[in-house]
């Protein structure tokens, strides 16, 4: 790839921006010396893989890449007879142990996550966990040696320790007994030396060798002779012991060396890795889209950005090259956006073949190219005696020797710097020999000649940066088909040029320049016109669509749960008919075989009673007062109250016929009409109907006791009275009731409970709690 217009499009900035998310100095250094690939096949290829961490890192998080730092100059000194010194086994292990967890992070079940090509790489990372182990057991994390790194070191450090012990008891000794002629009472260290700081006057008083004068003068470190001895061999002991750390030291390189190649391919591979999670973690903040690239040099750029303007900033771009035309001729104001297009082409261009993915809302057609040239900015040089003109030119030489087919060329402000009519000549005659090349061209320029030369050239398109004539202002948006003005004028009254100035200068334009000038203006407008008839078509075709969908998915849910509702119902029925068939059938024989025995009690005849109307299951009982709730409740009506579980009589109704009021009892209260239960709707509008010239008031019901006291009574006698009450308490619908019989010998307690076991209305009981009368009452569920 051209190495200026890498400089020209800013590619080590977008590059610099993707390095901040490398987690690891090796994936820094894999970024800074990325470029362009130089074939097709290992730039899908690496968009493949950078899709595959995109995807992980949205399900998974970041990969750990801790530990992981460049070891290469380790290893490299291990190759070659070198010995590692213990900081550099320590990183080592560290890049052993992060290699290690950023394959298990790798190793992704596909049946999870279908990332192949990263678990791939992941099989080529080398578990050197022997050699890891080997390290650590010799090698401490704060670099010291273990004494069990070898049986010599452990052997030779045991001795000096004990000779170390015994010297240092001695000196004790020495501190107790010669006190006086010492300065301090304690053993100093000087050099691999024990001492005892000596009073200078007292020198000769302690005989040994002196290691150090205080900075003084008054204090002298005196070896006494007695340890001097001990003191020799304790420091042969330290070389003997350096020796044998050596030996380790190189025994544990050797150990490196052998699986250099394994460790330098974890290295390789570990870049990589932290490359590719770095690209897609910069594509998720930059909100990216992975582009197709094409072997037909077709651009197509939807909603594209330069990654180097902050996204709340820069204004998305649609562009096309290739596919209708081999050049793009843009014309607009100055400051309008026509270089900056021009460059996010180029850029966009650059990281696709990168293997990265583009800024943009949709994604983008990016045509394959062999190279990338680009003639963008002022370049003149006085050193060189190049003017702008001159520059402009030297470099499109420089291109003429190197295009091809397949290369893309990026032109700004073609022809500028010398006579129009001239420098027009020479831009069309330069595109003439690009398009003969076969080049693909984007070029911009200020030339009317050349807006005539895309409209006449087939092959060649206009495209203008928009410009609001009401705010005098760039909207930086680039809009194909049609050329731009360059609206200096207007530019120059918005900058604040006095108006006769501007309005001489109208005057010195050419006729045939403001026709055309009209005729541009009425093609912008008309062009913003179709685009808003177009902009609205597509909002109403989506809403349309939308609806659409909506009245699809809520017909498919209606036919869902309708189905639902119908197979739950038959279920339903089947269960209630049953039940029914079964209830009635014991019923039945239950009565045959009373007949048989020739008497009957009547308890008995209630509980089948109570039995033949269970057989009506609470499902079709709901369904009914459901249908009569929905009558008209009129005053009169008998009603239950389900807050309360009372029933009693509408006294009155509401207008809106959502409130109504009851008298239960004494008590008169109102009510939503949602809380109640219809029983019985009153005949009529009244409260009374005319009789025979008599007016009959309904009367209320009797309230129903929530407890029943047989407290006193054998069980012979309650057995009768709780069954009554019962069947009183089923047919108020009462859901819970009290049976007070007190605690006693226990007897009736026994009796009643055994009864209620039996009883086919009763659906549980449970001794009474606290507050409740305790285990003197029971409380009954009913059916």
């Amino acid at each position: 790839m051209d190495k200026r217009t890498l400089e020209t499009l800013e590619y080590s900035k977008v590059k610099a921006q993707i390095r901040t998310y490398a987690a690891s100095s090796l994936g820094k250094a894999q970024i800074d010396d990325m470029e362009p690939f130089l074939r097709q096949q290992e730039a899908e290829a690496e968009l493949a893989v950078v899709d595959e961490a995109l995807r992980m890192l949205y399900r998974y998080g970041p990969v750990p890449f801790g530990g992981i730092t460049d070891i290469r100059a380790a290893l490299k000194k291990a190759e070659i007879g070198g010995v590692l010194g213990t900081d550099e086994l320590n990183r080592m292990v560290d890049f052993i142990q992060g290699g290690r967890r950023v394959r298990q992070a790798l190793q992704v079940d596909s049946e999870e996550l279908d990332v192949p090509r990263l678990r791939e790489v992941s099989e080529l990372l080398y578990d050197a966990r022997k050699t890891e182990e080997e390290i650590r057991k010799a090698v401490a994390e704060d670099g010291t040696i273990w004494d069990h790194a070898s049986s010599e070191l452990a052997k030779l450090r045991n001795q000096r320790r004990q000779l170390e012990s015994r010297m240092r008891q001695q000196l004790e000794q020495m501190l107790r007994s010669h006190a006086r002629y010492l300065q301090d009472p304690v053993i100093a260290m000087r050099g691999n030396s024990l001492c005892l700081p000596v009073r200078i006057d007292y020198k000769n008083q302690i005989p040994g060798i002196v290691h150090d004068v205080s900075a003084s003068g008054a204090t002298v470190f005196i070896e006494p002779q007695s340890v001097v001895e001990s003191g020799a061999k304790v420091r042969a002991l330290l070389v003997d012991e350096e020796r044998e750390i050596e030996k380790i030291l190189q025994h544990l390189s050797g150990a490196v060396a052998e699986i250099g190649s394994e460790l330098q391919q974890n290295v390789e591979c570990l870049a990589l890795v932290d490359q590719w999670f770095a690209k897609a973690a910069w594509s998720r903040k930059e909100n990216c889209e992975r582009p197709r690239l094409r072997e037909d040099s077709t651009w197509i750029l939807r909603q594209a950005r330069h990654p180097l303007i902050a996204k709340e900033h820069a204004v998305p771009i649609d562009l096309s090259l290739g596919d209708r035309n081999q050049m793009l001729i843009i014309t607009g104001p100055n400051t309008g956006g026509k270089t900056v297009t021009l460059k996010t082409v180029g850029i966009l261009t650059l990281l696709a073949m990168s293997g990265c993915f583009l800024p943009s809302r949709q994604p983008c057609d990016i045509g394959w190219c062999d190279n990338i040239f680009a003639d963008i900015g002022d370049e003149q040089s006085i050193e060189q005696s190049l003017s702008t003109f001159s520059s402009h030119l030297s470099n499109i030489v420089r291109m003429f020797h190197h295009v091809t087919h397949e290369s893309l060329v990026l032109l700004d402000e073609l022809g500028a710097g010398t006579d129009p009519a001239e420098g027009a000549a020479l831009s069309m005659a330069i595109l003439d020999r690009l398009k003969a090349v076969g080049a693909r061209v984007v070029a911009t320029t200020h030339y009317a000649e050349l807006k005539v030369y895309a409209m006449n050239d087939p092959m060649a398109m206009n495209a203008s940066m928009e410009f609001d004539v009401e705010t005098l202002r760039p909207t930086y948006r680039l809009r194909l088909g049609i050329p731009g003005r360059s609206n200096a004028l207007a530019i120059a009254a918005r900058l604040g040029l006095y108006t006769d100035v501007i309005e001489q200068a109208r005057g010195y334009v050419r006729t045939d320049d403001a026709r055309i000038d009209a005729l541009l203006q009425s093609m912008e407008k008309a062009q913003r016109e179709t685009e808003r008839l177009h902009q609205e078509a597509d909002e109403a075709r989506h809403q349309v669509k939308s609806l659409e969908d909506e009245l699809l998915r809520k017909e498919e849910e209606l036919r869902v749960e309708t189905e639902k509702a119908r197979r739950q119902a038959v279920d339903e029925a089947k269960a209630i008919v049953q039940r029914a068939q079964s209830e009635a059938e014991r019923i039945i024989r239950e009565l045959r075989s009373r007949k048989d025995s020739g008497h009957f009690k009547d308890h008995e005849l209630v509980e089948l009673r109570k039995g033949l109307e269970s057989a009506l299951p609470r499902e079709v009982e709901r369904i009914v007062r459901k249908a009569k709730q929905r009558e008209k409740i009129r005053v009169g009506a008998v009603v239950r109250v389900l807050s309360l579980g009372q029933k009693g009589e509408v006294a009155e109704v509401s207008e809106d016929e959502q409130t109504l009021t009851v008298q239960l009892g004494l008590l008169r209260m109102k009510v939503k009409q949602s809380e109640i239960e219809l029983l019985q709707n009153a005949e009529g509008g009244g409260t009374s109907a005319p009789t025979g010239g008599r007016s009959v008031k309904r009367g209320l019901p009797r309230q129903m006791p929530l407890q029943l006291d047989i407290r006193g009574e054998t069980v012979d006698e309650a057995i009768p009275r709780i069954d009554k009450y019962l069947d009183e308490a089923v047919i108020n619908g009462l859901a819970r009731v009290t049976i007070i019989h007190g605690k006693g010998t226990g007897a009736l307690r026994d009796g009643v409970r055994k009864y209620l076991s039996r009883h086919t209305q009763v659906k549980e009981w449970v001794r009474g709690g606290q507050g409740e009368g305790g285990d003197g009452a029971t409380v009954v569920t009913l059916e």
